[in-house]
């Protein structure tokens, strides 16, 4: 089948099987190396995208799913504002994840910035998706609070197209 999607900004048209996992697709059609891993379900959360800006795990999402829809990457992402407003977190927290899962815990911690989510239990759900270890839970709610206002004062100091 052919699915029409936009992956980091480019927009593909691929021929695949329906339900062949975005985790694969992304190994073997684009060369990714931030969503390389292939656990088949949910058992470590490193291969975390953003499918229209919402965390989503790679290996269980079919390609179907991402029909018409806009997928980024750590690799693409990690070059953005909304990046440095995430390290701007990390370091105003003073942690950060380990070098195995801090792309997928960023991608995690955009998607909760980038909805305004500051429920503990709404973020601590988010959270442990990533199976690592390397955070308290705390720091996680912490970080995404921080990340919110980082990100909202910096919108506030950009100018206003009309």
């Amino acid at each position: 089948m052919k699915i029409d999607c936009t992956i980091d900004g480019k927009t593909l048209t691929l021929s695949l099987n329906s339900d062949k996992p975005l985790s694969l697709i992304l190994r073997e059609n684009m060369g990714e190396d931030s969503a390389l891993n292939h656990c088949s379900g949910r058992m470590c959360g490193l291969c975390t995208v953003l499918v229209d800006g919402k965390a989503m795990l790679a290996c269980m999402v079919p390609a179907f799913e991402i029909r018409g829809r806009n997928v980024t990457t750590f690799a693409s992402f990690r070059k953005t504002r909304n990046m440095k407003d995430i390290e701007k977190a990390y370091e105003s927290v003073g942690r950060y994840p380990c070098s195995e899962c801090f792309p997928s815990r960023s991608l995690i911690f955009e998607s909760l910035i980038d909805e305004g989510i500051t429920d503990p239990e709404e973020i601590l759900k988010e959270f442990t998706i990533v199976k690592c270890p390397c955070m308290d839970p705390d720091d996680a709610v912490n970080i995404v609070r921080r990340g919110i206002e980082i990100r909202r004062k910096r919108n506030v100091r950009r100018p206003q197209l009309t």
